[in-house]
């Protein structure tokens, strides 16, 4: 299963879930970036791409803006692949608070209702 990770920047929130869940399951493809080109390139992050969408199974944003942009921007025909973790920007790259966030909103597998 490919899975792509997108917040604002690729900074912390996408960054962070892309490299920890590819460690915990290396059986799946895990990939981040941001919506932000500016803050994205800024960052060292990788600023999205369509084919980075065509090529996801699921589409994992921090926020509603961010599934917003893809809609809007982008292309509504994303709108089925895309999930909403409800993730604020409050914690840096890596941390343990994050991870636990993380961890309490987001599953392997498929959830309904996000």
């Amino acid at each position: 299963m490919n899975i792509l990770f997108i917040c604002t920047a690729n900074r912390d929130r996408s960054r962070t879930a892309e490299i920890y869940y590819q460690n915990k399951f290396p059986e799946h493809r895990f990939r981040s970036a941001g919506i932000n080109k500016y803050l994205s390139e800024r960052h060292g992050g990788i600023h999205l791409k369509q084919y980075m969408l065509d090529i996801a199974d699921r589409i994992i944003c921090a926020e509603h803006v961010h599934a917003d942009y893809i809609i809007q921007k982008i292309d509504k025909k994303y709108l089925s692949k895309i999930e909403i973790l409800k993730l604020e920007d409050t914690e840096e790259f890596m941390s343990e608070q994050l991870i636990k966030v993380l961890n309490e909103k987001f599953s392997i597998h498929r959830q309904t209702g996000t």
